[in-house]
Protein backbone atom coordinates (compact mmCIF):
# COMPACT_ATOMS: atom_id res chain seq x y z
CA UNK A 1 0.00 0.00 0.00
CA UNK A 2 1.26 3.62 -0.80
CA UNK A 3 -1.45 5.38 1.00
CA UNK A 4 0.40 6.68 3.72
CA UNK A 5 2.94 7.38 1.36
CA UNK A 6 0.83 9.64 -0.48
CA UNK A 7 -0.20 11.62 2.44
CA UNK A 8 3.08 12.26 4.07
CA UNK A 9 3.74 13.74 0.52
CA UNK A 10 0.41 15.60 0.99
CA UNK A 11 0.90 16.79 4.45
CA UNK A 12 4.39 18.12 3.67
CA UNK A 13 3.17 20.15 0.58
CA UNK A 14 0.24 21.52 2.57
CA UNK A 15 2.68 22.65 5.22
CA UNK A 16 5.34 24.41 2.82
CA UNK A 17 1.99 25.93 1.43
CA UNK A 18 1.04 27.24 4.52
CA UNK A 19 4.49 28.34 5.45
CA UNK A 20 4.35 30.40 1.72
CA UNK A 21 1.12 31.69 2.61
CA UNK A 22 2.51 33.15 6.08
CA UNK A 23 5.33 34.56 4.39
CA UNK A 24 3.27 35.91 1.68
CA UNK A 25 1.14 37.50 4.11
CA UNK A 26 4.16 39.08 5.84
CA UNK A 27 5.08 40.59 2.63
CA UNK A 28 1.58 41.83 2.48
CA UNK A 29 1.96 43.54 5.17
CA UNK A 30 5.52 44.63 4.21
CA UNK A 31 4.55 46.00 0.95
CA UNK A 32 1.37 47.73 2.64
CA UNK A 33 3.49 49.47 5.05
CA UNK A 34 5.87 50.62 2.47
CA UNK A 35 3.30 51.74 -0.23
CA UNK A 36 1.37 53.88 2.83
CA UNK A 37 5.00 55.69 3.86
CA UNK A 38 6.17 56.14 -0.21
CA UNK A 39 2.29 57.53 -0.51
CA UNK A 40 2.56 59.88 2.29
CA UNK A 41 6.23 60.68 1.37
CA UNK A 42 4.27 61.60 -2.25
CA UNK A 43 1.82 63.81 -0.67
CA UNK A 44 4.37 65.41 1.64
CA UNK A 45 7.12 66.60 -1.47
CA UNK A 46 3.58 67.29 -3.32
CA UNK A 47 2.45 70.56 -1.39
CA UNK A 48 6.46 71.39 -1.74
CA UNK A 49 6.51 71.11 -4.79
CA UNK A 50 3.33 73.45 -5.12
CA UNK A 51 4.40 75.88 -3.05
CA UNK A 52 7.70 76.18 -4.93
CA UNK A 53 5.69 76.46 -8.14
CA UNK A 54 3.46 79.58 -6.36
CA UNK A 55 6.96 81.06 -5.31
CA UNK A 56 8.24 80.79 -8.95
CA UNK A 57 5.17 82.47 -10.01
CA UNK A 58 4.91 85.29 -7.87
CA UNK A 59 8.78 86.45 -8.31
CA UNK A 60 8.25 85.98 -12.44
CA UNK A 61 5.19 88.07 -11.58
CA UNK A 62 7.22 90.40 -9.51
CA UNK A 63 10.25 90.51 -12.86
CA UNK A 64 7.48 91.53 -15.10
CA UNK A 65 6.34 94.77 -12.86
CA UNK A 66 10.73 95.24 -12.87
CA UNK A 67 10.29 95.33 -16.27
CA UNK A 68 7.65 97.68 -16.78
CA UNK A 69 8.82 100.31 -14.63
CA UNK A 70 12.48 100.31 -15.95
CA UNK A 71 10.39 100.75 -19.56
CA UNK A 72 8.80 103.96 -17.57
CA UNK A 73 12.00 105.16 -16.53
CA UNK A 74 13.99 104.64 -19.98
CA UNK A 75 10.50 106.92 -21.52
CA UNK A 76 10.95 109.78 -18.85
CA UNK A 77 14.74 109.55 -18.97
CA UNK A 78 14.60 109.84 -22.62
CA UNK A 79 11.64 112.76 -22.39
CA UNK A 80 14.25 115.08 -20.02
CA UNK A 81 17.59 114.09 -22.43
CA UNK A 82 15.46 115.60 -25.04
CA UNK A 83 14.44 119.00 -22.68
CA UNK A 84 18.63 119.06 -22.06
CA UNK A 85 19.44 119.01 -25.75
CA UNK A 86 16.64 121.66 -26.45
CA UNK A 87 17.69 123.71 -23.63
CA UNK A 88 21.47 123.49 -25.25
CA UNK A 89 20.35 124.31 -28.49
CA UNK A 90 18.73 127.38 -26.89
CA UNK A 91 21.79 128.76 -25.34
CA UNK A 92 23.95 127.71 -28.44
CA UNK A 93 20.91 129.88 -30.20
CA UNK A 94 21.27 133.00 -27.58
CA UNK A 95 25.37 132.75 -27.32
CA UNK A 96 25.28 132.97 -30.97
CA UNK A 97 22.94 135.64 -30.79
CA UNK A 98 25.35 137.83 -28.36
CA UNK A 99 28.65 136.93 -30.41
CA UNK A 100 27.31 138.13 -33.48
CA UNK A 101 26.33 141.64 -31.30
CA UNK A 102 29.67 141.90 -30.48
CA UNK A 103 31.10 141.06 -33.29
CA UNK A 104 29.07 143.84 -35.73
CA UNK A 105 30.22 146.49 -32.54
CA UNK A 106 33.97 145.25 -32.93
CA UNK A 107 33.62 145.94 -37.08
CA UNK A 108 31.96 149.23 -36.61
CA UNK A 109 35.39 150.47 -34.98
CA UNK A 110 35.49 148.46 -31.54
CA UNK A 111 33.52 151.09 -29.88
CA UNK A 112 32.59 150.70 -26.32
CA UNK A 113 29.55 150.51 -24.04
CA UNK A 114 30.75 154.27 -23.05
CA UNK A 115 31.82 155.37 -27.02
CA UNK A 116 27.93 154.28 -28.10
CA UNK A 117 26.09 156.60 -25.27
CA UNK A 118 28.78 159.76 -25.63
CA UNK A 119 28.01 160.02 -29.38
CA UNK A 120 24.28 160.67 -28.01
CA UNK A 121 23.06 163.83 -30.14
CA UNK A 122 21.30 165.43 -27.03
CA UNK A 123 20.49 164.30 -23.99
CA UNK A 124 17.35 162.47 -24.70
CA UNK A 125 19.37 160.21 -27.09
CA UNK A 126 21.71 159.84 -24.61
CA UNK A 127 18.98 158.53 -22.08
CA UNK A 128 17.65 156.03 -24.86
CA UNK A 129 21.27 154.75 -25.86
CA UNK A 130 22.11 154.13 -22.37
CA UNK A 131 19.04 152.45 -21.59
CA UNK A 132 19.61 150.71 -24.70
CA UNK A 133 22.79 148.76 -24.11
CA UNK A 134 22.11 147.84 -20.39
CA UNK A 135 18.59 146.52 -21.78
CA UNK A 136 20.98 144.10 -24.30
CA UNK A 137 23.10 143.18 -21.49
CA UNK A 138 21.21 142.62 -18.73
CA UNK A 139 18.70 140.71 -21.45
CA UNK A 140 21.51 138.53 -23.08
CA UNK A 141 22.80 137.79 -19.17
CA UNK A 142 19.12 136.74 -18.27
CA UNK A 143 17.62 134.62 -20.70
CA UNK A 144 20.95 133.06 -20.55
CA UNK A 145 21.19 132.09 -17.22
CA UNK A 146 17.57 131.01 -16.89
CA UNK A 147 18.34 128.75 -19.20
CA UNK A 148 21.14 127.38 -17.64
CA UNK A 149 18.98 127.18 -14.34
CA UNK A 150 16.06 125.08 -16.14
CA UNK A 151 19.08 122.89 -17.92
CA UNK A 152 20.88 122.36 -14.21
CA UNK A 153 17.03 121.35 -13.02
CA UNK A 154 16.62 119.21 -15.68
CA UNK A 155 20.23 117.40 -15.10
CA UNK A 156 19.54 116.76 -11.74
CA UNK A 157 15.88 114.80 -12.43
CA UNK A 158 17.71 113.02 -14.97
CA UNK A 159 20.37 112.03 -12.54
CA UNK A 160 17.40 110.94 -10.02
CA UNK A 161 15.57 109.07 -12.91
CA UNK A 162 18.85 107.26 -13.91
CA UNK A 163 19.61 106.53 -9.82
CA UNK A 164 15.84 104.95 -9.97
CA UNK A 165 16.58 103.10 -12.84
CA UNK A 166 19.75 101.58 -11.33
CA UNK A 167 17.66 100.79 -8.05
CA UNK A 168 15.75 98.76 -10.07
CA UNK A 169 17.79 97.24 -12.47
CA UNK A 170 19.54 95.70 -9.10
CA UNK A 171 16.13 94.26 -7.83
CA UNK A 172 15.63 92.85 -11.49
CA UNK A 173 18.80 90.98 -11.12
CA UNK A 174 18.45 90.14 -7.29
CA UNK A 175 15.04 88.42 -8.51
CA UNK A 176 15.94 86.81 -11.81
CA UNK A 177 18.60 85.04 -9.60
CA UNK A 178 15.99 84.00 -7.09
CA UNK A 179 13.62 83.03 -9.46
CA UNK A 180 16.86 80.70 -10.93
CA UNK A 181 17.03 79.29 -7.49
CA UNK A 182 13.75 78.29 -6.94
CA UNK A 183 13.30 77.31 -10.41
CA UNK A 184 16.07 74.91 -10.27
CA UNK A 185 15.16 74.02 -6.46
CA UNK A 186 11.72 73.01 -8.65
CA UNK A 187 13.40 70.74 -10.63
CA UNK A 188 14.79 68.87 -7.67
CA UNK A 189 11.93 68.52 -6.18
CA UNK A 190 10.40 67.78 -9.18
CA UNK A 191 12.67 64.70 -9.75
CA UNK A 192 12.54 63.62 -5.96
CA UNK A 193 8.69 63.47 -6.26
CA UNK A 194 9.06 61.31 -9.46
CA UNK A 195 11.27 59.19 -7.59
CA UNK A 196 8.99 58.57 -4.92
CA UNK A 197 6.16 58.13 -7.49
CA UNK A 198 8.23 55.41 -9.17
CA UNK A 199 8.95 53.73 -5.18
CA UNK A 200 5.07 53.90 -4.55
CA UNK A 201 4.27 52.20 -7.73
CA UNK A 202 6.80 49.62 -7.31
CA UNK A 203 5.52 48.95 -3.59
CA UNK A 204 1.88 48.78 -5.28
CA UNK A 205 3.19 46.26 -8.34
CA UNK A 206 4.67 44.06 -5.41
CA UNK A 207 1.38 43.99 -3.38
CA UNK A 208 -0.66 43.23 -6.11
CA UNK A 209 1.57 40.72 -6.87
CA UNK A 210 1.95 39.36 -3.72
CA UNK A 211 -1.85 39.62 -3.60
CA UNK A 212 -2.55 37.74 -6.60
CA UNK A 213 0.06 34.47 -5.63
CA UNK A 214 -1.74 34.87 -1.96
CA UNK A 215 -5.30 34.22 -3.86
CA UNK A 216 -4.30 31.68 -6.20
CA UNK A 217 -2.49 29.51 -2.77
CA UNK A 218 -5.27 29.65 -0.97
CA UNK A 219 -7.70 27.41 -3.15
CA UNK A 220 -4.92 25.01 -4.04
CA UNK A 221 -4.32 24.88 0.12
CA UNK A 222 -7.94 24.38 0.33
CA UNK A 223 -7.95 21.89 -2.21
CA UNK A 224 -5.03 20.12 -0.68
CA UNK A 225 -6.42 20.17 2.84
CA UNK A 226 -9.64 18.35 1.35
CA UNK A 227 -7.80 15.55 -0.63
CA UNK A 228 -5.26 14.77 2.37
CA UNK A 229 -8.84 14.56 4.59
CA UNK A 230 -10.40 11.95 1.58
CA UNK A 231 -7.16 10.09 1.38
CA UNK A 232 -7.01 9.80 5.49
CA UNK A 233 -10.93 8.77 5.51
CA UNK A 234 -9.69 6.26 2.67
CA UNK A 235 -6.81 4.55 4.44
CA UNK A 236 -9.05 4.03 7.44
CA UNK A 237 -11.67 2.22 5.38
CA UNK A 238 -9.16 0.08 3.66
CA UNK A 239 -7.50 -0.48 7.10
CA UNK A 240 -11.48 -1.68 8.75
CA UNK A 241 -12.21 -3.82 5.28
CA UNK A 242 -10.77 -7.22 4.59
CA UNK A 243 -8.19 -7.71 2.36
CA UNK A 244 -8.83 -8.89 -1.21
CA UNK A 245 -5.18 -9.05 -1.99
CA UNK A 246 -2.51 -11.62 -1.08
CA UNK A 247 0.11 -10.73 1.58
CA UNK A 248 3.10 -10.34 -0.26
CA UNK A 249 1.10 -7.78 -3.03
CA UNK A 250 0.57 -4.29 -2.73
CA UNK A 251 -2.33 -2.82 -4.05
CA UNK A 252 -1.75 1.02 -5.55
CA UNK A 253 -5.52 2.72 -5.09
CA UNK A 254 -5.47 6.94 -6.47
CA UNK A 255 -7.26 8.72 -4.45
CA UNK A 256 -7.15 11.89 -6.06
CA UNK A 257 -9.89 14.28 -6.77
CA UNK A 258 -11.55 13.98 -9.83
CA UNK A 259 -14.50 15.82 -9.47
CA UNK A 260 -12.79 18.88 -10.49
CA UNK A 261 -13.74 21.39 -13.42
CA UNK A 262 -11.27 22.38 -16.35
CA UNK A 263 -9.27 25.03 -17.16
CA UNK A 264 -11.92 26.26 -19.84
CA UNK A 265 -15.71 27.74 -19.67
CA UNK A 266 -16.92 24.28 -20.89
CA UNK A 267 -16.52 21.19 -17.96
CA UNK A 268 -13.93 18.80 -19.46
CA UNK A 269 -12.47 21.66 -22.09
CA UNK A 270 -9.34 20.88 -22.80
CA UNK A 271 -8.38 23.91 -24.60
CA UNK A 272 -5.87 24.41 -27.01
CA UNK A 273 -2.75 26.40 -26.90
CA UNK A 274 -4.44 28.91 -29.58
CA UNK A 275 -7.78 29.37 -30.87
CA UNK A 276 -8.05 30.93 -34.45
CA UNK A 277 -11.19 30.61 -36.38
CA UNK A 278 -11.60 30.19 -39.91
CA UNK A 279 -12.54 33.52 -41.02
CA UNK A 280 -9.62 35.57 -38.98
CA UNK A 281 -10.32 36.00 -35.76
CA UNK A 282 -7.89 35.33 -33.06
CA UNK A 283 -8.32 34.39 -29.36
CA UNK A 284 -7.54 37.51 -27.75
CA UNK A 285 -5.64 35.93 -24.52
CA UNK A 286 -3.38 32.84 -25.56
CA UNK A 287 -3.33 30.07 -22.29
CA UNK A 288 -6.11 31.69 -20.34
CA UNK A 289 -9.71 29.75 -21.46
CA UNK A 290 -11.36 29.72 -17.95
CA UNK A 291 -14.96 31.87 -18.54
CA UNK A 292 -15.81 33.22 -15.77
CA UNK A 293 -18.81 35.39 -17.10
CA UNK A 294 -20.68 35.41 -19.95
CA UNK A 295 -22.24 37.29 -22.51
CA UNK A 296 -25.68 37.82 -21.56
CA UNK A 297 -25.60 36.85 -17.87
CA UNK A 298 -27.65 38.90 -15.37
CA UNK A 299 -26.09 40.94 -13.23
CA UNK A 300 -27.22 43.07 -10.21
CA UNK A 301 -26.48 46.33 -12.66
CA UNK A 302 -27.28 45.22 -16.20
CA UNK A 303 -27.41 42.17 -18.43
CA UNK A 304 -23.48 40.83 -19.22
CA UNK A 305 -22.00 42.72 -22.63
CA UNK A 306 -19.32 40.35 -23.01
CA UNK A 307 -17.23 37.67 -22.12
CA UNK A 308 -14.83 37.47 -18.94
CA UNK A 309 -11.32 36.11 -19.31
CA UNK A 310 -9.59 35.01 -16.15
CA UNK A 311 -6.49 36.05 -16.75
CA UNK A 312 -3.71 37.03 -13.70
CA UNK A 313 -1.96 40.87 -13.56
CA UNK A 314 0.27 41.50 -16.71
CA UNK A 315 -0.88 38.56 -19.10
CA UNK A 316 -0.44 39.90 -22.56
CA UNK A 317 -3.89 41.07 -24.44
CA UNK A 318 -3.49 41.02 -28.13
CA UNK A 319 -5.82 42.44 -30.60
CA UNK A 320 -8.56 39.30 -32.43
CA UNK A 321 -8.48 40.75 -35.42
CA UNK A 322 -6.84 43.75 -37.42
CA UNK A 323 -8.46 46.98 -37.41
CA UNK A 324 -8.14 50.76 -36.26
CA UNK A 325 -7.63 51.56 -32.51
CA UNK A 326 -10.80 54.09 -31.94
CA UNK A 327 -10.48 54.73 -28.08
CA UNK A 328 -7.95 54.34 -25.55
CA UNK A 329 -7.76 54.92 -21.60
CA UNK A 330 -4.70 54.12 -19.61
CA UNK A 331 -4.71 56.37 -15.93
CA UNK A 332 -6.96 54.31 -14.11
CA UNK A 333 -5.37 53.30 -10.51
CA UNK A 334 -6.84 50.61 -9.67
CA UNK A 335 -4.37 47.89 -11.06
CA UNK A 336 -4.66 44.68 -8.77
CA UNK A 337 -7.63 43.51 -6.66
CA UNK A 338 -10.27 45.82 -8.21
CA UNK A 339 -12.57 47.88 -6.31
CA UNK A 340 -15.98 46.82 -7.98
CA UNK A 341 -17.70 50.48 -8.59
CA UNK A 342 -14.88 52.65 -10.58
CA UNK A 343 -16.55 54.33 -13.14
CA UNK A 344 -13.12 54.96 -15.18
CA UNK A 345 -13.05 54.80 -18.51
CA UNK A 346 -16.85 54.17 -18.70
CA UNK A 347 -16.85 51.15 -16.29
CA UNK A 348 -14.08 48.98 -18.81
CA UNK A 349 -11.23 51.36 -16.79
CA UNK A 350 -8.24 50.82 -19.00
CA UNK A 351 -9.03 49.67 -22.20
CA UNK A 352 -8.40 49.66 -25.86
CA UNK A 353 -11.33 49.40 -28.41
CA UNK A 354 -10.82 48.13 -32.24
CA UNK A 355 -13.08 49.24 -34.74
CA UNK A 356 -12.37 45.94 -37.72
CA UNK A 357 -14.56 45.65 -41.24
CA UNK A 358 -17.65 45.10 -41.78
CA UNK A 359 -19.19 47.15 -38.57
CA UNK A 360 -17.58 45.16 -36.06
CA UNK A 361 -15.91 46.53 -33.25
CA UNK A 362 -14.31 44.65 -30.37
CA UNK A 363 -13.26 46.25 -26.90
CA UNK A 364 -10.69 44.81 -24.02
CA UNK A 365 -11.49 45.95 -20.80
CA UNK A 366 -9.83 45.91 -16.73
CA UNK A 367 -6.31 46.14 -18.54
CA UNK A 368 -3.59 47.13 -15.99
CA UNK A 369 -2.42 49.16 -18.74
CA UNK A 370 -2.19 49.47 -22.75
CA UNK A 371 0.23 49.11 -25.51
CA UNK A 372 -1.19 51.12 -28.34
CA UNK A 373 -2.90 54.36 -28.82
CA UNK A 374 -5.78 56.22 -30.44
CA UNK A 375 -6.33 56.13 -34.27
CA UNK A 376 -3.15 53.16 -34.21
CA UNK A 377 -3.42 51.09 -36.91
CA UNK A 378 -3.19 47.40 -35.05
CA UNK A 379 -2.62 43.69 -37.15
CA UNK A 380 -4.46 41.03 -35.88
CA UNK A 381 -2.39 38.98 -33.04
CA UNK A 382 -0.40 42.49 -32.16
CA UNK A 383 0.35 42.85 -28.51
CA UNK A 384 -2.41 45.90 -27.17
CA UNK A 385 -2.05 45.61 -23.52
CA UNK A 386 -1.69 43.62 -20.32
CA UNK A 387 -4.62 42.08 -17.96
CA UNK A 388 -5.34 43.74 -14.75
CA UNK A 389 -8.70 44.31 -12.84
CA UNK A 390 -9.11 48.53 -13.32
CA UNK A 391 -12.53 50.16 -13.95
CA UNK A 392 -15.88 48.17 -12.16
CA UNK A 393 -13.89 44.85 -11.36
CA UNK A 394 -13.45 43.20 -8.59
CA UNK A 395 -10.65 40.96 -9.68
CA UNK A 396 -7.93 40.21 -12.60
CA UNK A 397 -9.28 39.28 -15.65
CA UNK A 398 -10.16 40.19 -19.53
CA UNK A 399 -13.95 41.54 -20.29
CA UNK A 400 -14.07 41.27 -24.41
CA UNK A 401 -16.60 42.79 -25.93
CA UNK A 402 -18.05 42.32 -29.40
CA UNK A 403 -20.37 44.72 -31.03
CA UNK A 404 -21.46 44.78 -34.43
CA UNK A 405 -23.03 47.94 -35.98
CA UNK A 406 -23.11 49.13 -32.82
CA UNK A 407 -25.03 46.18 -31.03
CA UNK A 408 -23.23 44.18 -28.15
CA UNK A 409 -22.80 40.57 -29.50
CA UNK A 410 -22.02 37.07 -28.16
CA UNK A 411 -18.15 37.21 -28.68
CA UNK A 412 -17.71 33.49 -28.55
CA UNK A 413 -19.99 33.26 -31.51
CA UNK A 414 -16.06 34.07 -33.36
CA UNK A 415 -14.86 31.09 -31.97
CA UNK A 416 -17.17 27.82 -32.23
CA UNK A 417 -14.63 25.60 -31.74
CA UNK A 418 -14.54 26.55 -28.30
CA UNK A 419 -15.88 24.42 -25.80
Amino acid sequence: MIIGGAASTTAATISELEARQAELESQQAEYQAKLNKSNSAVSEKQEEVDALVGQVESVTAEIQVCYQKISIYDKSIAEKQQAIDAANVEIDNNMNTLRQRIKTIYISGDVSALEIVMGAKDFTDFLDKLQLVQYVSDHDAELINGIKKKLNTISEEKKALEADKASLEEEHTTLTNKQDELTKLLDENKETLASLQSEANDAQMQLSISEEELSKLKPELQALVRQAQQQEAAAQQAAAAPSSSSDDEEEEIDYSDNGGGSSGGGGGYSAPSQIDAGDGWTWPIPGCYQITGGFGEGRSYESHGGTDIAASIGTPIYAANSGTVIDTSNDCSHSSAGVGGCNHGGGYGNHVWIQHDNGYQTIYGHMINTAVSTGEYVSKGQLIGYSGSTGWSTGPHLHFELRINGVRSNPMALFPSFG
